[in-house]
């Protein structure tokens, strides 16, 4: 029976780390998927390695260990292989997400850093979780797999805690220091890098230090309280093993606080590609527009992030589109000598009808703005109806930094004269597309699900066999 639902429950955990996870974080896929499943489900072999190690003793089947011919020291052994087994079977199975990743993108600085900090949280997990596993010999695993889960709510909230303090520049203060004590954060500061933004410590030796000695030092106690400190059912600790063990705890909880590195003196890295778009917000009133191919201007207008209510633009293919651009004239005015010059960065190429942009002033049309959203004409005041300029042109994004929510930043110039004004008029604007990988989502969630298919198949022998 338990061999049969393990093997489901393993499809199902990994159906949704995997294909859940792809899914749901397809707009920023190595931010969202990464802080997931090399983040948080690490961390949460915790609870799972304190519940494998308490479960014995809470069915009686410890007792056996006196009476069988087995050592419990082989048998407290093999139980942390099987646990460090199953975590690297877990960060095998990120394997196949990660290729298809990288065949699109290539691998940024984040992600490899992610391929390092998982195998130490999931080692650290362990390790912290097969201590409070012997810690507690009730008949019961509730207590140690609640407190194990307190353990991972900490340790994941110390994360962007601490880079919030850093950020600030707090981190070396009493709060910036107590965040140390999650290995998370230890590990991140070790390897060099940030999830978000912040500065990294100049220096590392006391930090990787610091989380060997949590490491280390839960397996050493842990192994040391179920082989010497404890009996079957009772503790069997004399006063002077139970100090012993208050002073070991007492190490490995304070000793990241008190000797690990906390001088945030070098800026981090950046995370990935990403380009950044200087003056740009998210959502603005701004001067231009896009749409399909002479279709209307959209109905909510305008948003600096050209497309975001529709569908993203697909990267390294041709996509047509027309650019509105909303001068700031009066329709009673006249405007001739209209000269549009468009062009993308960070891999955008843009290309324009030149027929259409030369004669561009030949076809304005109007549009009529609503309250504040109408610009300043020259004379300062606002336009209740204005010229808008129609520019085919054609998008092609190329070097995307992620699979989704890649937003390539875009210039835009425009210049023009005023019926019975000598001088010249001058708008200038940044704006940006959104662009995806069109096919990776189908292809990780595709790759996602083949593990999952190979337990359900286990799982469906194993109950076959055994029915």
């Amino acid at each position: 029976m338990r061999g049969r639902f393990a093997w489901l429950g393993a499809a199902v955990v990994l159906l949704a780390v995997g294909a859940g996870a792809t899914i749901g974080t397809q707009d920023t896929w190595l931010d969202g998927y990464g802080v997931i499943a090399y983040f948080l489900v690490p961390l949460a072999f915790t609870p799972f390695a304190a519940g494998a190690i308490a479960h014995p003793r809470a069915n009686r089947f410890v007792e056996s260990l006196f009476t069988a011919p087995v050592e419990r020291r082989d048998w407290f052994v093999a139980k942390v292989l099987v646990l460090l087994t199953l975590a690297a079977a877990y960060y095998l199975a990120l394997v196949p997400m990660m290729v298809v990743y990288v065949a699109h993108v290539g691998m940024p600085l984040l992600l490899k850093r992610f391929l390092l900090w998982t195998p130490g949280l999931l080692v650290a997990s362990v390790a912290i979780g097969v201590l409070l596993g012997v810690l507690f010999i009730d008949r019961n695993i509730l207590a140690p797999v609640a407190t194990g889960l307190g353990f991972v709510l900490a340790y994941a909230g110390f994360v962007p805690l601490q880079e919030l303090m850093v950020a600030r520049g707090y981190g070396a203060t009493r709060m910036g220091i107590a965040t140390l004590v999650s290995p998370a954060v230890l590990l991140k500061n070790a390897l060099g890098f940030t999830v978000a933004v912040g500065s990294l410590p100049a220096t590392t030796t006391w930090t990787w230090v610091s989380f060997w000695v949590v490491v280390a030092g839960s397996f050493a106690i842990a192994t040391w309280v179920f082989l010497a400190a404890q009996g079957v059912e009772t503790w069997e600790a004399t006063p002077r093993q139970r100090w012993i063990l208050t002073a070991g705890l007492a190490t490995v909880a304070l000793f990241p606080a008190l000797v690990a590195d906390r001088n945030y003196e070098i800026p981090a890295p950046p995370a990935t590609n990403a380009p950044p778009i200087r003056a740009l917000f998210a959502r603005g009133s701004g001067s231009f527009a896009m749409t399909s191919p002479g279709a209307a201007p959209p109905t909510h207008c305008c948003d600096t992030i050209l497309n975001r209510n529709t569908a993203p633009i697909s990267v390294d293919r041709d996509t047509r589109q027309d650019l509105l651009i909303n001068l700031p004239v009066d329709t009673h005015q006249r405007i001739t000598d209209l000269r549009v010059e468009i062009t993308g960065d960070s891999g955008l190429h843009v290309s324009t009808d030149a027929d259409a942009v030369v004669r561009a002033s030949e076809h304005l049309e109007t549009r009529t703005y609503a309250g504040n959203l109408a610009p300043v004409a020259a004379d300062g005041d606002r336009i209740g109806t204005g010229w808008v300029a129609r520019v085919p042109v054609t998008f092609t994004p190329t070097h995307p930094w992620d699979i989704g929510g890649v937003r390539y930043p875009l210039n835009v110039k425009a210049t023009y004269r005023i019926a019975g004004v000598n001088q010249p008029q001058l708008l200038t604007g940044r704006a940006a597309i959104e662009a995806e990988v069109s096919e990776a989502v189908y292809e990780m969630a595709g790759v996602s699900a083949i593990l999952p298919l190979v337990c359900l198949s286990a799982a469906i022998i194993r109950w076959r066999r055994t029915r």
